[in-house]
């Protein structure tokens, strides 16, 4: 595992030792002054949320966990009031020496995320993983000394994986995405899956596709219960245009871009006739624009688009209403 810039350690530190102060007795105005300039770098925000979320676990160790941890980082002094300082250098160490550290006084770390309809989140993982959470949707971490794992349960999300030797694995579904040190975007909708791949490469597995397949950046995999895996090119720099207030889709069925729309809109937007769930559409709908686009949508297929007061209804046009 490579090692961390000493800029990135002493960061850590600095954000342990915040940590400690802002947790005190008495907190002053200057010191929250402070603290809130220091934490105005992107950077020291992130680095103070990972030894927050460190912090929190350690403190339910047990008495001799939590000792295991501070041991190495005890002075001959042996006085309490030392202690905070060591609990800091520990947590900071923890976090410089990489995940696997961390499995050293955590057996499993477990945690839920979830954005709200239209709203899209900005996560960074225990280890370091940057994820961009889309609206409407959810996942859960688990994190244990042989796999970092994460369920997305719901929606689509932007992954930037931290680079550490433990292996990370999203599952969708029925679907497994093994990262292979790499930035990829999966979504999961209309009983399908799709994960393009901006950076690096993946390994995915699913029900029925026969070995596993391999994605590299420039290149989509795509699931469906009853085709197996699909692969094919894609434009790198399009990956998750959703971050950019932009749905885009290639051919997809109706189903599919329904169920991610209705992520960003304020109306649900239903499907009343079965048979216009497999209706391809090609083209990107703008999150910020999504009425002006259900209005034009009959001039592209053959549907009607009933705009009501609670819900946007697509149903078959009237005989001989389409051309």
């Amino acid at each position: 595992m490579p090692g961390i810039h000493p800029n990135d350690e002493a960061r850590l530190r600095d954000a342990a030792e915040w940590r400690l102060r802002l947790r005190g007795p008495e907190v002053s105005d200057t010191t929250l002054r402070q603290w809130i300039d220091w934490s105005s770098q992107e950077e020291n925000l992130a680095a103070f949320e990972r030894i927050n979320a460190l912090g929190d676990e350690v403190e339910r160790l047990d008495e001799a966990s939590r000792g295991f941890l501070l041991h190495p980082f005890r002075s001959r002094r042996t006085s309490r009031t030392w202690l905070p300082l060591a609990l800091a250098a520990g947590l900071a160490a923890v976090v410089a020496g990489g995940y696997l550290a961390w499995t050293l006084v955590a057996a499993t770390v477990s945690r839920g995320y979830a954005s709200a309809l239209g709203r899209q989140e900005d996560l960074r993982l225990p280890d370091g993983t940057r994820v961009a959470l889309g609206g409407a949707s959810r996942l859960e971490a688990r994190f244990d000394g042989e796999l970092r794992r994460v369920d997305l349960r719901d929606g689509e999300a932007f992954f930037q994986v931290a680079p550490d030797d433990t292996p990370f694995e999203v599952s969708a579904g029925p679907v497994r995405i093994r990262d292979v040190g790499t930035a990829f975007d999966v979504r999961q909708g209309g009983g399908r899956v799709t994960i393009d791949v901006a950076e690096g490469k993946v390994l995915v597995t699913a029900p029925g596709a026969v070995g596993i397949r391999e994605a590299t950046a420039g290149q989509r995999i795509v699931y469906m219960p009853n085709a197996g895996l699909t692969v094919a090119q894609i434009d790198p720099a399009r990956t998750a245009a959703w971050r950019h207030d932009r749905l885009e889709f290639d051919n997809e069925p109706l189903a599919v871009v329904v169920a991610s729309l209705n992520r960003y809109s304020a109306r649900p937007v239903r499907i009343a006739d079965a048979g216009l769930a497999s209706l391809a559409f090609t083209g990107t709908i703008r999150t910020d624009a999504i009425d002006r686009w259900l209005e034009a949508l009959p001039q592209v297929l053959p549907l009607r688009v009933d705009m009501r007061s609670n819900e946007v209804v697509l149903s078959r046009p009237a005989a001989g209403a389409w051309q």
